[in-house]
């Protein structure tokens, strides 16, 4: 792509942005950016990289610690683009740009010169704006979602509340039953609807191999999906990995709260289908 149109484009129109960024930006300064060495260039471009691109609470952490059990080259659970992963990792190896510290993880990450990371859609719009991944020999967009989404916003509205955004975190202490807010999971519906857009915006834009995941097709058959992304990635090798659900440390969440609140956004928005006495 021609990286030299992009600082015309209007912010709106290319969302590059997020609280992440900025503070990677403010943590660098001036120095975010270094030039690449003929070695790294090299290195780059050998590599294919891809992307599990997903919104919150839809099942990606869980698939990408399914993708690295069977052998693809890719952080289990970490956001390793979030700034509070970024900037203390700098910190502790003197990595004095964010240049240094993306050659550190696909280095550190890539198998037989393939590589992957989970990332939102702002994120992968602001990497690309960094010129890093042009270097790449390819980019591929793995989707991650859910068929459901009015049960993954009220997931997301419960996680809100409680603090526990994967079953490995701690909920917040004296967390009371979550009571149903309508307009907070109309909210949360309405932000996993706009970073899907974004990321098949994303993909408009940049004609990139794209392919989706979802949640439940994932827990249904997890060999098949790997298979899938397997063909996808030109992996042949991961195609015959066997997955182990138990040794996924990864749990859906899902209890009672889910259940009753789903129910009550049911018979909110439509009651002829969903009968439920209102005093659940």
């Amino acid at each position: 792509m021609q990286l030299d149109i992009l600082p015309s484009i209007e912010p709106g129109l290319y969302p590059s942005q997020s609280t992440h960024q900025q503070e990677i930006e403010q943590y660098f300064g001036g120095s975010l950016l270094t030039g690449l060495s003929p070695l790294e260039k090299a290195y780059l471009t050998n590599l294919d990289i891809f992307f599990v691109v997903f919104t919150n609470r839809c099942g990606s952490t869980f698939l990408t610690e399914m993708m690295h059990q069977v052998g693809l080259g890719i952080p289990p659970k970490a956001e390793v683009f979030n700034s509070d992963l970024v900037i203390p990792c700098c910190r502790e190896f003197h990595l004095p740009s964010f240049t240094h510290y993306f050659m550190r993880l696909v280095r550190g990450w890539s198998k037989n010169n393939k590589v992957g990371f989970k990332v939102s859609a702002q994120q992968l719009f602001w990497l690309t704006k960094t010129g890093l991944l042009s270097h790449c020999r390819s980019v591929r967009l793995i989707n991650s979602k859910r068929q459901d989404r009015v049960s993954q916003a009220i997931s997301l509205h419960i996680a809100r509340h409680t603090g526990q955004w994967h079953s490995e975190m701690e909920r917040i202490d004296n967390v009371e039953p979550i009571s149903y807010c309508r307009n907070e999971i109309l909210q949360c519906l309405h932000s996993i609807n706009q970073g899907q857009q974004l990321i098949s915006y994303y993909a408009d834009i940049h004609n990139l191999p794209r392919i989706s995941v979802t949640y439940e097709n994932t827990l249904s058959d997890p060999e098949r999906e790997i298979r899938r992304l397997a063909d996808f990635l030109d992996t042949p090798e991961v195609a015959r990995g066997t997955v182990n659900l138990e040794a996924i440390s990864i749990r859906q969440q899902r209890n009672e709260d889910n259940i009753r609140l789903l129910k009550l956004f049911q018979q909110d928005f439509y009651p002829d289908e969903y009968p439920v006495a209102r005093n659940i």
